[in-house]
């Protein structure tokens, strides 16, 4: 096992170092933390934004990657046709809500990269995964369109943006053919509005919320989502898109996956997040950085209902394993008792794996002979913010600490390559297919918005 130093990043959407997770494992990890700072992403990983280095010696994982390229694993260089990691993974803590976004596939992602580099990083698209850490909020996937025209006739001030026709032609699209057209339609006009028309909008849409909740009226949670959001972004027209999107929230160790071109945006929370290896995203809303809001309407896939929630699946007793139906990753949850031990066997490809909890020690066991050179170590110490890198072809024995009473054991999370890769035949597609939107729990009219997004 290769011990790594990530890199924690600092945006105005974190947390305050004291309630953040993130800073939080990167002390553990030994990295330096400013107690005045908002910490957002724990990046692990090869991504040339943020590379993870090999602690004691700097060098990056990508380099170290390219002098020992078996570490990747024969079937996993074959099937991406690369020398590089396919995936990123993160740990992420959300106190601010995130833009509306979306990351573009395979396509798009090329030809963006190709006209505006210094904008969008590389040319790879960025399926990926949100796990929730603590409880979880975030719009994501279109409402269907019974909701939306019930907010369109319940909110004056959104069908005014959107306009009379464009809101009639929602109302009348119904289950036909002309529900997407209609959606993409009145969504774009919303995100195109004149933004002094937009700030006029929220200005009356708030001054409304607050005389309603003063006379005890209740919100719905859209509605007290709305003020919470401008009060961070005041006069955005990201406060409005809240009325287009689900809200969504999760319980620790609830999942869900977004295809490409997705519309969502991460409102409150701690959470893991694993995605194919890329920094590319099309902002339109709640954010003060480059908003492409052309390039985000004209991309999203109009798909309408609840993002999928995965509970994993148990591989084990010690292991639960996501699996989203990309290629490029999934994700497992490793919890051993204290005084206790697990036996993972063989990956055949590489992992990346942190531990959130506890303490104990590793011991690997690998057909292939690694030179002393290479700086892997056979049984490393594990502990709160220690992260790995694991070769291909390695099996694992974890041990955790008896510790006290009352001790939780060892918790560790992990990013792999989806096993489904190393399944027989090979599976011959590569770009991740686009996958329904469904399934997941809402949050009602019944439910207090407050509750699952911390003031």
């Amino acid at each position: 096992m290769l011990r790594l130093q990530p890199a924690a990043q600092s945006y105005a959407w974190g947390r305050i170092a004291a309630d953040s997770e993130v800073a939080a494992l990167a002390a553990a990890g030994g990295a330096e933390v400013d107690d005045n700072k908002r910490y957002a992403e724990l990046w692990m990983g090869t991504h040339p934004s943020c590379p993870s280095t090999v602690s004691g010696t700097g060098q990056t994982l990508d380099g170290w990657l390219a002098i020992h390229p078996e570490a990747l694993g024969k079937r996993t260089a074959e099937h991406f046709n690369s020398g590089d990691l396919p995936f990123l993974f993160k740990v992420l803590s959300v106190d601010t809500a995130l833009s509306i976004q979306s990351h573009p596939d395979k396509q798009l992602a090329a030809r963006l990269h190709a006209e505006r580099p210094d904008v969008y990083k590389d040319s790879n698209h960025k399926p990926e995964m949100a796990l929730a850490l603590s409880d979880f909020t975030a719009l994501c996937g279109f409402v269907e369109t019974g909701q939306l025209t019930e907010a369109l006739d319940s909110t004056p001030e959104l069908r005014g943006l959107v306009g009379e026709a464009m809101a009639s032609l929602v109302a009348s699209s119904g289950n036909t053919s002309l529900k997407k057209t209609a959606l993409k339609e009145a969504f774009s006009a919303l995100m195109t509005a004149d933004s002094a028309e937009v700030a006029a909008a929220v200005s009356r849409l708030t001054a409304r919320l607050r005389q309603q909740q003063h006379s005890g009226k209740p919100l719905t949670p859209t509605e007290q989502l709305a003020l919470r959001l401008n009060s961070q972004y005041p006069d955005d027209v990201g406060v409005f898109a809240a009325y287009f999107l689900n809200l969504v929230a999760l319980e620790p160790g609830q999942a869900m996956y977004l295809p490409a071109n997705e519309p969502h945006a991460y409102v409150s929370g701690e959470l893991v997040e694993a995605m194919a290896t890329s920094d590319n995203v099309i902002r339109a809303g709640l954010t003060p950085k480059l908003r492409d809001t052309d390039v985000l309407c004209s991309s999203l896939t109009y798909n309408q209902g609840l993002p999928k929630v995965l509970e994993g699946e148990v591989v084990s007793e010690a292991v639960r394993r996501y699996a989203p139906p990309f290629d490029e990753f999934e994700v497992r949850r490793v919890s051993i008792p204290a005084g206790t031990s697990a036996s993972l066997g063989e990956d055949l490809g590489p992992q990346i794996v942190f531990v959130q909890r506890g303490s104990g020690n590793a011991t690997t066991h690998s057909g292939f002979a690694w030179p002393p050179a290479a700086g892997l170590e056979e049984s490393p110490p594990l502990a709160r913010g220690h992260i790995y890198f694991v070769p291909a072809g390695t099996a694992l024995e974890l041990a955790a600490d008896a510790g006290s009473k009352g001790d939780d054991g060892l918790l560790l999370w992990g990013c792999a390559v989806n096993s489904r890769v190393y399944a027989q035949p090979p599976l011959p597609d590569k770009e991740a297919p686009q996958v329904d939107m469904i399934e997941a729990t809402a949050l009602t009219g019944a439910q207090d918005v407050a509750d699952l997004v911390p003031a």
